[in-house]
């Protein structure tokens, strides 16, 4: 009898209080503060990026979000510093490009594909084949008639030897049938200057970085990397227009460490969604022209663009010889 009461006992207050505690703890998350680690400095796009979108989540949190810079390894100490976490939904990576191409090598200690969930895509950017505006390429039929004629005599530059810039410069010019020669630069600043000089033809270039040079005539963009015309450049055509199979850009995304609960991943899923319609990050994007085509993907579609990229990163590294 006394063992008949016990368990009564146990399955009136026990068993409920058990329940009740594993639901709290579901639903009391997040308990603490969100971390958002962004693997760059302070200040460069994907910080500024980051912090934008961090502005629209901060209303949703109520212990609230902190940004934590952790530059080094060319994006690689950041994301593997979260790799090294709990799974729990308490710190999220700000993925960029170099991640990918990060992947593509064979002894990476942290891989974006292997170690980590995404959340979403949120922006995809938009290059430009840039010249001086006193170049005597007028056209981009000017420039791969030239380039055509004089294998690997165009001189483009670019910054991350054997990352996004080289990759970005060959594979475009390998798409119109161009041997270019690649130059690297330490900094966005000494590739215009180098420009401006005549000191190398152009470069392949992301537009939020040199839409005013265009506009004020110093630069000039022979066409945009993109499947329709730039708003703010009616004049330069668009890869698509020209019949140019190529529309690749730069993205950000967010994701976390693999294995982080379901439920958790779908929470902040919804906060960064809700985010991005914050009037602090549509500023952020339409000043950096960064609306120009659509950058959200979903969890499912990010993780596919994820797969197609590193996949194309690692046939141009192999073909300039980085991997084998």
């Amino acid at each position: 009898m006394k063992n008949g009461k016990w368990i009564l006992v146990w399955t009136l207050f026990f068993i409920p209080w058990m329940s009740a505690g594993e639901n709290a703890s579901w639903a009391a998350f997040p308990e603490r503060a969100i971390e958002v680690l962004v693997p760059f400095g302070a200040g460069g796009g994907s910080d500024t990026a980051a912090r934008a979108v961090v502005e629209g989540m901060k209303p949703q949190l109520k212990h609230g979000v902190v940004v934590t810079n952790m530059p080094g390894g060319g994006a690689t100490k950041g994301m593997l510093h979260v790799t090294q976490q709990p799974a729990d939904g308490y710190m999220v990576l700000a993925v960029t490009t170099s991640h990918l191409i990060d992947a593509v090598k064979p002894k990476t200690r942290a891989h974006i594909l292997r170690d980590f969930d995404p959340l979403c895509r949120i922006q995809w950017d938009t290059s430009g084949v840039i010249v001086s505006g006193e170049s005597k390429f007028k056209t981009l039929a000017d420039l791969i008639e030239f380039g055509k004629k004089n294998p690997r005599s165009l001189k483009f530059a670019g910054t991350s030897p054997g990352g996004w810039s080289e990759i970005q410069t060959v594979a475009f010019f390998k798409k119109v049938g161009v041997q270019v020669t690649f130059v690297p630069f330490d900094s966005g600043a000494e590739i215009k200057a180098a420009i401006l000089g005549g000191h190398i033809h152009g470069a392949v270039e992301e537009l939020a970085e040199t839409l005013p040079l265009i506009q004020a005539g110093k630069l000039n963009a022979l066409c945009v990397i993109m499947d329709k015309r730039h708003p703010s450049l009616p004049n330069a055509p668009s890869t698509g227009e020209l019949k140019i199979d190529y529309t690749q850009g730069l993205m950000r995304a967010w994701a976390v460490k693999k294995g982080t609960p379901p439920e958790r991943q779908k929470f902040l899923l919804e906060v960064i969604r809700k985010a991005l319609e914050n009037p602090v990050y549509v500023k952020y994007i339409k000043d950096n022209h960064l609306d120009v085509r659509p950058g959200y993907l979903g969890p499912e579609d990010t993780r596919k663009y994820w797969e197609d990229e590193v996949n194309f990163f690692t046939s141009v590294l192999k073909e300039l010889g980085y991997v084998k």
